[in-house]
Parts: structure tokens; C-alpha cells; sequence
């Protein structure tokens, strides 16, 4: 896991963060041009879908700090995943349990399909700490794919 693959999913999920932010804005430009058409306010009761829009890629660029800094101070290690069954989908988070472990998930949220597929094949991810909060980078091989996960103790 070289640094150039690890700046190719930095950049990858910066550009992920921004379309999920453009299409933010794009939801509320179709809602206020709505809105002025039909000439009532009421369309904007679904400000709230134009936020959920946003929320991805706020919460990358919120993290991104978080991301430099563990793939700055922890060395990278291949680690064996699984999904844990009946919990593959809790709202919008994942959990995954390493092999060997003892019920620690590792918590992810807002992973795409290509990657939970690209998981299923490989069984793998590398990791980047836990620092003592429990936080730890994520990264996949074959989808460029980097986000902050979480260690949990079930």
C-alpha cells in the first residue's frame, strides 16, 4: 500500500465529497426554481433531502484532517474482514469483524456497493491505527476507496 495509492483514494474520495456536495446544490436550485414556477413555498419542507444529499461529503471533508493524520502517524497493515452478518446495513453504517478478533467491528459508513463487493471478493482492508479513540483510516485495493472508520467493541 504505496503513497501513491493512498493519495489516488485520497483524491478519489475528495472528488466523491464534492459530487455529493454539487448535488446538494443542485436539489435546492431544482427546489427554489420549483418553487418559483408553482409559486408556493411549501416545496421547501424537502430541504431536508437536499441536507441528506450533503451529508457524505461533509462528513469527509470534516474528516479529512483525521485521515491525513493517521495515515501520517500509524504504519499501513493488510488486515482479514468479513461482514458481520445480520448487521451488514444498520442505517447508513457497516460493520465488518477482523478475523481472530475477539467481537471488535471496525464501523464504517457510506460505503458504496462496488467497494462492499470489492471487500466480499478480496476479504481484505488496511488500516491505519486505531488511535486511543478508537479511529482508524480505511483503504481498499482494486476501488480506490479511503474513509474513517471506527473500532467498536461489541
Amino acid at each position: 500500500m504505496g503513497e501513491a495509492w493512498v493519495d489516488k483514494c485520497l483524491t478519489s474520495a475528495d472528488r466523491r465529497a464534492v459530487g455529493y456536495i454539487v448535488l446538494a446544490l443542485l436539489a435546492f436550485l431544482v427546489l427554489w426554481l420549483v418553487s418559483e414556477w408553482i409559486g408556493s413555498r411549501w416545496v421547501f419542507v424537502l430541504t431536508p433531502l437536499c441536507v441528506e444529499f450533503a451529508v457524505p461529503g461533509l462528513r469527509h471533508f470534516c474528516s479529512r484532517r483525521s485521515l491525513r493524520r493517521l495515515l501520517a502517524t500509524y504504519p499501513r497493515h493488510a488486515v482479514s474482514v468479513h461482514f458481520v452478518p445480520g448487521r451488514t446495513r444498520v442505517g447508513r453504517q457497516t460493520y465488518l469483524e477482523t478475523d481472530g478478533s475477539d467481537r471488535t467491528f471496525l464501523r464504517l459508513s457510506e460505503i458504496p456497493e462496488r467497494v462492499r463487493e470489492n471487500i466480499r471478493r478480496g476479504g481484505r482492508v488496511w488500516l491505519a491505527g486505531p488511535d486511543p479513540r478508537g479511529r482508524t483510516a480505511v483503504l481498499t485495493r482494486g476501488a480506490p476507496f479511503l474513509t474513517l472508520g471506527r473500532v467498536v467493541i461489541r
